[in-house]
């Protein structure tokens, strides 16, 4: 009998347990398009969530955006530390977001908007035109593509003596790329900047 005054304490603490990994989750969100100022098409959206323990990804769903760039997930709420939204599309730069459990509301809809761009690349054509042992010429990008794995140095760069090089260095598709530049011991100095055709190469000329 004494095992029995413990049932409907040990049913009400199940209850409570349940209650608290119950709900399911609804995540939405608009890709944009930078490039091209119009909602991202055709991109792949994946959601994954990622348990503190093992650190381990667990692939939650894949949504394919539309004409309007739309996406949307419901999923149930579960013991996990965030989620991380993966966005990707052939020619644009690919996009993570971290979205941490905390900030997720079960009362409501939780969105989130994710802004990418097309791959574009500057060929920075450099060439001393009249050459001598003596010659230094050095330039840093101004504006332009950075922090990313496929990014150029944004630093510092110089060139001695005979030059005759070409550097290609990737940006966002529409946007400019710029360099600032100065001759050591002359008056040539300056800023170069060409903007960037989308999923195309375009060159930059720095002769001196």
């Amino acid at each position: 009998m004494k095992f029995l005054r413990f049932v409907p304490l040990l049913l009400l603490v199940g209850l409570l347990g349940c209650k608290k990994t119950a709900g399911t989750f609804t995540l939405e969100g608009q890709l944009y398009d930078d490039s091209f100022n119009q909602p991202l098409s055709g991109a792949t959206v994946e959601l994954y969530s990622v348990y503190s323990a093992t650190n381990q990804l667990s692939l939650v769903g894949t949504f394919t955006t539309g004409i309007d760039g739309k996406y949307q997930f419901s999923f149930p709420r579960t013991r996990t530390e965030k989620y991380i939204l993966k966005v990707t599309k052939a020619l644009y730069f690919d996009q993570s977001l971290d979205i941490f459990y905390g900030d997720l509301s079960l009362d409501e809809t939780n969105t989130v908007d994710v802004h990418s761009s097309a791959k574009s690349w500057i060929k920075l054509r450099i060439v001393n035109t009249n050459p001598s042992a003596s010659d230094h010429m050095q330039f840093i990008r101004q504006l332009g593509k950075s922090n990313c794995d496929e990014c150029c140095d944004g630093g510092i760069q110089h060139f001695y003596g005979p030059t005759d090089t070409t550097i290609y260095c990737i940006n966002d598709g529409n946007f400019p790329y710029s360099i600032e530049y100065a001759v050591y011991n002359t008056s040539n100095s300056g800023v170069l900047s060409e903007v960037t055709v989308p999923f195309d190469t375009t060159t930059l000329y720095l002769t001196y």
